[in-house]
């Protein structure tokens, strides 16, 4: 992928975002220099732009032109780099990549690609290979959906979504009751999924639609690769729930979430606005908002005031 942008454009956009104070600071290393791309602090290249933490570095080995660093990087003066010193240079330099990479955007429909009856496809869509549409789903705007796809009858995708290969979304949920004879039988399925705008959803994932309600992933949220979410689910804005995640039927998980690999939650849960669930947490219990939790099973990591008996009830 070729990426050019000048050192110029680049002091512009983080002066505009107020990440540095002033576009000059304080040096003249010639604003018109072209940067060809990013690298890694640890395998930088000649003329990109890198990014870094750490203090303990071998400057020599540096050969990137520019290194956006923290405020508080010791950094050598006589260098040829030009360091930029910002508060979070983490997100700083995702920022960067995100505004000056192009922009993978396909449209259009393949023709391997199964749309069923009644469907209703926004502007600027992509529907790749192989991918099959049921009956009357609706799909928004600017959203790209690849291949292998399976997406239900009456399922609603909002705009601005990116569904990986391999994805279904509505399928039925593992619902059964047992008959007069102890046979199992279906639970019936008939709520539907509904994905609003700007959900990303991994490779290999599973969103089962609702029982009677519907199954509801919020915008903005992020999904990693082989998760399964559950009947009757509702997942809150900008959570993010990363890959091998299994999330049991009828839990909320709130706003802004964090969800690490490998958690499983138990049915039916609330999990605050906030939340951190620690790498490969089994969560039994309601998680309070702005908690940390870890373990199996998974506990708070906060120290929590009061006696045993308040603890207890708060617990539960």
């Amino acid at each position: 992928m070729e990426i050019t942008f000048s050192l110029r454009k680049l002091l512009q956009f983080l002066y505009e975002k107020q990440w540095i104070a002033d576009v000059t600071l304080g040096q003249e290393p010639g604003f018109d220099m072209m940067l060809t791309g990013f690298s890694s602090i640890y395998e930088t290249k000649p003329n990109t732009l890198s990014w870094m933490n750490a203090q303990t570095l071998d400057w020599s080995s540096i050969k990137a032109s520019v290194v956006i660093c923290s405020q508080d990087a010791l950094c050598p003066k006589d260098t040829p780099i030009l360091f930029i010193p910002v508060k979070n240079p983490r997100n700083t330099f995702a920022s960067v990549m995100y505004a000056f990479c192009p922009k993978n955007t396909r449209t259009g429909i393949s023709p391997t690609a199964v749309i069923g009856e009644g469907c209703t496809l926004g502007h600027n869509v992509y529907i790749g290979h192989h991918v099959v549409l049921g009956d009357h789903v609706k799909i928004g705007d600017n959203t790209q959906i690849h291949s292998n796809v399976t997406i239900y009858d009456h399922i609603t995708v909002g705009s601005n979504c990116v569904i990986h290969s391999g994805v279904v979304i509505g399928g039925d949920g593992f619902g059964y009751e047992r008959d007069e004879n102890g046979d199992l039988f279906k639970f019936m399925h008939i709520g539907s999924v509904v994905i609003e705008d700007h959900v990303e959803i991994g490779c290999n994932t599973c969103i089962a639609r609702g029982v009677l309600a519907n199954t509801v992933i919020s915008e903005h949220v992020k999904i990693g690769n082989l998760s399964h979410i559950s009947h009757n689910v509702v997942v809150g804005k900008n959570a993010m729930i990363t890959h091998q995640t299994h999330v049991s039927g009828s839990n909320n998980i709130g706003s802004n979430c964090w969800i690490a690999p490998g958690v499983v939650l138990k049915e039916g849960l609330s999990i605050g606005e906030q939340a951190v669930l620690g790498l490969g947490a089994v969560v039994l219990r309601h998680v309070h908002p702005h908690d940390v939790v870890a373990g199996v099973p998974a506990a708070s990591l906060k120290k929590k005031s009061g006696t045993p008996m308040q603890r207890e009830e708060e617990e539960n």
